[in-house]
């Protein structure tokens, strides 16, 4: 598919996982969303089995603007948690795994204490990573605290 974002393999792949997820907290029970194409709502959106109302923002290093897609991740949070229908949501982002590395060096340009305010004024829950293998969780601190000059 041509024109196929590399956000939406990460969605694909993530969704797939979590479809399966032990955890009630994390296992989807009914998907509002699963597309980065979306304008009325985050890339992923569902309600899972213990009945969170989930609204994660995916990113990807792998697309053709992946150094703008670090920018993108706070207007896009910052546009969700504007929306009159987001009471009690538990807000996230979704990278690759195997990106936490080039996230966390370019988070690293803010001030770490302005970065960790953002991430309490929205406030992010958790930062998801996904691989072929499965799902990982860190908290909003340890991605900025991840690369190690």
């Amino acid at each position: 598919m041509a024109n196929r974002s590399p956000e939406q393999g990460l969605i694909d792949e993530f969704v797939a996982h979590l479809k399966q997820h032990k955890d009630d907290n994390l296992r989807i029970e009914t998907v509002i969303n699963t597309s980065c194409k979306s304008k009325n709502y985050a890339d992923v959106e569902f309600r899972s089995a213990a009945n969170l109302h989930w609204v994660i923002e995916a990113k990807s290093d792998e697309s053709k603007d992946r150094h703008n897609t670090i920018h993108k991740i706070f207007g896009e949070l910052l546009k969700e948690t504007g929306k009159t229908s987001r009471s009690d949501c538990c807000y996230a982002i979704l990278i690759p795994e195997s990106a936490v590395g080039f996230y966390s060096r370019a988070f690293q340009s803010i001030a770490r204490e302005k970065f960790l305010g953002f991430g309490e004024l929205i406030p992010i829950d958790t930062v998801f990573t996904s691989s072929a293998t499965g799902i990982g969780q860190l908290s909003w601190e340890s991605l900025y605290d991840d690369y190690k000059p």
